[in-house]
């Protein structure tokens, strides 16, 4: 594959003439490996992440390659503009089906760390309309970096979490809209209409999703500390880069139980739960109450059109079950779950049938929790059933279960030949624990979960 300079003769002038210092090239300013001479540890978390995943994901590769067939290559760089970002800015990739060339660069892979840091304008707020500085001057959240002997560095409010600015360089990226209007992911917009984007109770995505998300010792890593191993680096508020959301990798990768464990423990905090239960002539009543209690955003959010979010509930007196909804058996595909919940967003084509294949979608109905617009005011979604077969429950347990991307979206990639079948055996299921309840009170009761 040919290989473009990736640097145009302005940029270098405009290098030169900036006075830039540091030891470190061009080409391993953009090289992450670079970055673990004196941030090994921020390198080691990165690579635990998502971000260092997208360009690798058999999904992200499947899907991509299969749009572009089935659009005749117009697809273009769409999806590849925020899985390997650098490499479509350095003119590496036209479609990214490059990425699967197995002679590829892995450092132009994923969402890099000279990416992020090289952030000058974020433009917008869809589609990554992000612009990096010709200059290779790291940004960052510090107003008074430390002079490094690799790199110059500054601050830039793109890269500080205590900044609106920060939200916007996450958001463009993480909200998607297609060329026929359609809003497809939507996590900045959802952002935009909390409380947590008010000037008030700002709370950037960087403060939820990139500290510690594991046990409350680890939560010591934002103790300030040296952020840079050389000499008279001083003590700064070191930050988590693994991001931890929702999406895990299924394929092997760089300490994937580490990152398992990151987005389980992020997502027990969740959703809280609450379960009524009153009598009825021969049965009973089942009022359930979802909340988004903790996520800046909807919840599912993201590529919500492949999540699934599904409650199981059962109903038991003396005898055993009487009654129960929601039950998905392992490897089963979280689409039948006939009068109970399940939380997604549904594509649909022109002709109204469900499609899973973004480059298909014609509108989008969105079923999700929304976020917290006011503290202290509820918004509780709430389901209600009714069994009137006679028998009344002594017990009501319910059970909030996830998968990051759905079997049969998975069973489709699979189907047309895109995807390895092995992958479908990867993708977890991960139980939102502090969404975890049993009602067993009196009829005309209540019982809540406290997911916090």
């Amino acid at each position: 594959m040919s290989r473009r300079t990736p640097v145009p003769a302005a940029a270098l002038l405009l290098l030169l003439a900036s006075g830039c210092a540091g030891s470190l090239t061009r080409e391993e300013v953009y090289d992450p490996a670079s970055c673990g001479e004196c941030h090994q540890e921020h390198l080691d978390q990165w690579q635990a992440s998502m971000h260092a995943y997208a360009g690798d994901d058999p999904v992200f590769l499947a899907m991509n390659r299969r749009g572009q067939e089935e659009t005749n290559g117009e697809l273009g760089a769409f999806c590849v503009n925020c899985h390997a970002p650098l490499a479509v800015q350095l003119g590496e990739v036209v479609d990214g089906l490059e990425l699967e060339d197995p002679d590829f660069p892995q450092y132009l892979k994923g969402v890099t760390c000279a990416f992020c840091h090289l952030a000058a304008h974020a433009d917008g707020d869809s589609n990554n309309p992000i612009e990096l500085d010709p200059r290779t001057v790291l940004k960052g959240p510090f107003d008074d970096p430390t002079r490094s002997p690799a790199h110059r560095a500054e601050y830039s409010p793109l890269l500080d979490r205590s900044q609106r600015d920060s939200a916007q360089l996450c958001g463009s990226c993480h909200d998607i809209v297609l060329d026929n209007g359609v809003h497809l992911e939507q996590t900045f917009a959802e952002w935009n209409d909390t409380v947590f984007s008010e000037d008030a109770t700002l709370t950037t995505c960087g403060n939820c999703h990139m500290f510690s998300v594991g046990p409350p010792d680890a939560r010591e890593n934002r103790n300030p500390r040296p952020v840079a191993t050389f000499d008279g680096v001083p003590a700064r508020d070191f930050h988590d880069h693994r991001m931890a959301a929702i999406d895990v990798a299924v394929s092997p990768w760089f300490d994937e139980a580490d990152q398992r464990e990151q987005v389980e423990s992020l997502l027990k905090s969740t959703v809280r739960s609450q379960i009524c239960v009153n009598p009825l002539p021969g049965g009973f009543q089942l009022m359930v109450g979802l909340e988004n209690v903790s996520a800046g955003h909807s919840f599912p959010s993201g590529a919500s059109q492949d999540r699934r979010v599904w409650a199981h509930l059962r109903a038991e007196d003396a005898q055993g079950v009487i009654w129960e909804r929601g039950l998905v058996p392992e490897g089963t595909p979280a689409v039948d779950v006939a009068q109970g919940i399940l939380l997604r967003d549904h594509l649909a084509g022109a002709d109204g049938e469900e499609v899973h294949m973004f480059w298909e979608v014609a509108s989008i109905e969105r079923d999700v929790l929304p976020g917290i617009r006011q503290f202290g005011l509820e918004e509780t979604r709430i389901w209600t059933f009714e069994d009137v077969q006679g028998r009344q429950p002594t017990s009501v347990t319910l059970a909030l279960y996830e998968r990051p991307v759905g079997l049969d979206v998975l069973d489709d990639l699979i189907g047309s030949g895109h995807l390895d079948p092995s992958i479908r055996d990867a993708v977890p299921t991960l139980e939102l624990s502090g969404a975890a309840l049993t009602w067993s009170g009196a009829l005309g009761s209540c019982a809540s979960s406290d997911a916090l």
